[in-house]
């Protein structure tokens, strides 16, 4: 990813997980994690780049905010909710419809 991609990607990502200023290091290690974890997803397919971008914002904002979700528990650090919000360990868990939806196959069965 280069530098104006990642700049352009940054305020994008930024929005959505809504942190205007600070955390640097964070958002561009989730960024870039999100790019190479989305190139490999998408693989020898051609995607729109608006697609692929959009798939890495989902990725890098998963990747972001799995630090506050250990062990797929998420604190939402209000003390007036009283259930937790589990979070998908699978960093493209948000991006596998969207590929599929685009003309990716990716299919719906993991097999381990």
């Amino acid at each position: 990813m280069d530098a104006s991609e990642l700049e352009r990607l940054d305020a994008r990502l930024r929005d959505e997980v809504n942190v205007p200023a600070g955390d640097d290091a964070r958002i561009r290690a989730s960024l870039e994690t999100a790019a190479l974890y989305v190139e490999r997803a998408i693989g020898g397919y051609s995607v729109p780049g608006a697609v692929r971008d959009d798939c890495i914002i989902s990725c890098a904002a998963d990747l972001y905010n799995g630090r506050d979700a250990r062990l797929g528990v998420m604190d939402a650090g209000d003390p007036t909710l009283t259930q937790p919000f589990r979070v998908s360990s699978d960093p493209l868990r948000g991006v596998w419809a969207k590929l599929n939806a685009a003309g990716v196959p990716t299919g719906g069965l993991v097999v381990a």
